[in-house]
């Protein structure tokens, strides 16, 4: 199907971050995927999923990425493949926006915090 931007919602993600969801069990897919936007300073904590891997890929903005026990500056193009069971996490130290986009490979899954 064509998906609209128009024909999105969108809802708090994390504690101050939107979160507008592209795609989901809505639109008959087996497949979740969102948009963040990430303010200067906001934080998305490190946590893990222990049932399923997350690819994520930084639209615009710099982020610092926590993946596993790296830590690196991606920009814009730059992707995050999070397997199962892989801390990850980013953090906007940017005086700019970001934006996020990440998706599942399924609807329903867990989210665990993880040890920073």
């Amino acid at each position: 199907p064509i998906l609209y931007q128009t024909d999105t919602k969108t809802e708090e993600g994390y504690p101050g971050i939107p979160r507008t969801i592209l795609v989901d069990a809505s639109h008959g897919q087996n497949r979740y995927g969102w948009a963040l936007e990430i303010a200067p300073g906001a934080q998305i904590t490190t946590y893990i999923h222990p049932d399923t891997e997350e690819a994520m890929v930084i639209v615009e903005g710099q982020l610092e990425a926590v993946l596993g026990n790296e830590v690196i500056n991606l920009g814009p193009g730059d992707a995050v493949l999070a397997l199962v069971g892989v801390k990850h996490g980013f953090i906007n130290r940017s005086g700019e926006n970001a934006v996020l986009l990440a998706s599942f490979p399924k609807t329903s899954f867990q989210r665990v915090a993880a040890d920073s």
